[in-house]
């Protein structure tokens, strides 16, 4: 059995408000999110509850307060570029500057591609 690495990750639960409308996401995009980790990855868990918590905006310098979902995906490390893709393609699904991922306590903030 070959070693995988758990990565865990943050979605808010809403749209950015600078990027959109600060409403809440649809089901099609948390059934897509799903749908992509049980493709990509045969699976994920997702923590019970919601994550609060702030940040600074790096556009506007604003404090933003947030709400989000945290899911957690266990991959081996060679499919560590799939999963920061698929987060990548989230960016846009979502409506989000960037999305928080944690591989193993090392954190990166993934962006939409360009």
């Amino acid at each position: 059995m070959s070693i995988v690495v758990e990565c865990s990750f943050l979605v808010p639960i809403v749209r950015d408000h600078n990027l959109a409308d600060g409403e809440p996401h649809t089901i099609e995009a948390w059934d897509w999110l799903t749908d992509e980790l049980w493709e990509r990855f045969g699976g994920a868990t997702m923590a019970p509850g919601f994550y609060e918590g702030f940040y600074r905006d790096p556009d506007t310098g604003e404090r933003i307060s947030d709400k989000s979902s945290k899911f957690l995906v266990a991959t081996a490390e060679d499919q560590l570029a799939e999963l920061k893709q698929l987060l990548a393609e989230a960016c846009v699904v979502f409506c989000q500057k960037c999305i928080y991922l944690n591989i193993a306590g090392r954190v990166e903030f993934i962006e939409a591609n360009s």
